[in-house]
């Protein structure tokens, strides 16, 4: 039991060197380190921090002997050395989820830092003008059909006009903030998360309530800040569930917080969406469908219903995160936040994309395009292109745990195909939604260059990410030629975060043709100043905007 226990935490150790510094897998590694650190099996487990596959075994090996031959580490610990510091629930304690609740339901503008405020309206500038870059597309017209039919004639303003009741106006403005699959994002070391799929409930339920700007932008730091603890505290996607799952969590801690709920009610209702509506990471395997950029939408559409049934008294499960058969179980180990000192400082840790594909990508697209910038290549005297990134970028765009896509035809297959992406980053200088229709995915040049793209993850990059984004691009010429460049990071990761007129730039671009320079004007003239405005000044402007007639870029 001692050895496989040791396995187990090493392996997590493996799936989550990343994680947050007060995380349970985080504790337990430095409970084994203590453990053995007169031991050899220390600089073993030391080791392990960014292991190949293969060293990942024979260091589990390491460790399991360490622990046998040390006698091995306390039951309690190996359930989550920071779990009895708190009351359980099993001895009349809270439970994450009513800790949760209640964390939701104290926060208010002023626990925001001045940083924060600072971002907030960057973030939201950059989720509006992903919103209307949707309108038109296929899928999302699918959907707007879906409100007109079932979604009633009001109380909520629809983005692109139109009224809904909250419920499925909630699931049409978080299916457009996501849909081009520009947003932004939150990134750990093995898992990952779109924030922006709180926008779009924050944005309903603060319409719906008459909220003022502050209230809106509380709700958006308060969903960024739940849904990205869930994500670098838990192993949700190596465990085979998708990152929409956590929004059960933070969708209804900012929804219940912007309604006005009780703790019990916003505890209720978290737990009867996160019992309900866990979706599986096989949406992001190849080959993609459709639905990757709707499965947010469905999390909103179940938020909402069960937040309304909490408001009514409808109770759901408290332990769904400790009980029996419960996420600790499912996850194979203890979700341990501290929510009782936890701030609301979500935004400023998320990314935003500076090009219309997969976050993994961001710095190799970069590469290339700066590559490109200082050196002009001819595609057609491309003899090789090949790239070095961390493990997530091969992962969830190269080939790897995800697979890849053989043939490029849609926009969901392009905008997670590495090798899509940087050869039309080479042909182009740039991927915008531009290089997502049907035409330009299909013109031959990028078809053939793409064919010549090979792709392999680097040890070396994977152990600075997510603090960095590196990555290296080596093009060789049919006349011997080398071209190489390497980037550490790309302008918008955390590290390096956008500033205004950078998102403001980008809104332009996202809304060219879409809205007159009049409205436009006027929406990031609003949601700069959100702060001292309501939401539905802000809503009333998006109504303003119309579906386009003409073929979207973004459509398939």
């Amino acid at each position: 039991m001692i050895a496989a226990r040791a396995a187990s935490v090493v392996y997590q150790l493996y799936d989550h060197p990343g994680s947050g510094p007060n995380s349970t897998i985080a504790r337990e590694r430095e409970t084994i380190m203590t453990k053995f650190s007169d031991s050899s099996s220390v600089t073993e487990l030391n080791h392990v921090s960014n292991p190949s596959r293969r060293t990942f075994l024979g260091a589990t090996v390491v460790a399991a002997g360490g622990l046998l031959a040390g006698g091995g580490v306390s039951g309690q610990t190996a359930q989550g050395v920071a779990a009895h510091d708190r009351p359980s629930p099993e001895k009349g304690g809270r439970t994450q989820v009513q800790a949760l609740a209640e964390y939701a339901a104290r926060a208010k503008f002023e626990d925001l830092s001045p940083e924060s405020r600072r971002q907030l309206p960057i973030h939201i500038l950059d989720s509006v003008g992903c919103c209307i870059a949707a309108l038109g597309a296929g899928p999302i017209n699918a959907c707007r059909d879906q409100v007109t039919d079932f979604g009633g004639s009001g109380p909520c303003t629809l983005i692109g006009g139109g009224k809904a009741n909250p419920v499925y106006a909630a699931f049409w403005n978080t299916a457009l903030v996501r849909y081009v699959d520009f947003m932004d994002n939150f990134l750990a070391q093995s898992e990952t998360c779109h924030t922006a799929d709180n926008f779009g409930v924050a944005l309903t339920i603060a319409d719906y309530v008459g909220a003022s700007g502050r209230d809106l932008m509380l709700g958006v730091a308060l969903g960024y800040t739940v849904q990205s603890r869930f994500v670098d505290h838990a192993n949700f996607m190596t465990r085979g569930f998708d990152h929409t799952t956590q929004l059960a969590f933070s969708h209804n801690a900012m929804g219940g917080r912007l309604l006005g709920l009780s703790d019990r009610q916003i505890a209720n209702a978290i737990a009867m969406a996160a019992v309900s509506d866990a979706s599986f990471a096989v949406v992001r395997a190849k080959p993609l469908s459709q639905w990757k950029g709707l499965a947010s939408a469905q999390s909103a559409l179940g938020a909402m219903n069960t937040l309304f049934l909490a408001r009514r008294g409808v109770e759901g499960p408290l332990q769904v995160i400790e009980g029996p058969l419960g996420i600790n179980h499912l996850l194979g180990m203890t979700i341990d936040i501290d929510w009782d000192r936890q701030g609301y400082e979500g935004v400023t840790e998320s990314t935003i994309k500076k090009y219309n594909a997969v976050i993994h990508s961001q710095s190799a697209i970069y590469c290339m395009v700066e590559l490109v910038k200082k050196r002009q290549v001819d595609p057609e005297q491309v003899m090789a292109i090949e790239a070095e990134v961390f493990q997530l970028c091969y992962d969830f765009a190269g080939g790897g745990l995800y697979g890849t896509d053989k043939v490029i035809r849609t926009k969901e297959e392009a905008d997670h195909n590495l090798a899509y992406l940087l050869s039309a980053a080479l042909i182009d200088g740039d991927v915008t939604p531009a290089q997502f229709d049907p035409a330009r995915i299909a013109k031959p040049d990028v078809q053939t260059l793409m064919k010549r793209v090979s792709t392999r993850p680097n040890a070396t990059f994977t152990a600075q990410y997510p603090r960095k984004m590196p990555a290296r691009i080596t093009v060789r010429l049919k006349d011997g030629t080398v071209v190489q460049h390497e980037v550490q990071d790309y302008p918008g990761l955390a590290s390096r975060p956008f500033t205004w007129d950078e998102s403001s730039e980008k809104f332009d671009r996202l809304v060219d043709g879409r809205v007159d320079a009049g409205l436009s004007g006027e929406i990031k003239d609003a949601v700069r100043r959100l702060d001292s405005l309501q939401a539905r000044d802000l809503t009333g402007l998006l109504s303003n905007v119309k579906t386009p007639t003409f073929l979207p870029m973004n459509e398939n």
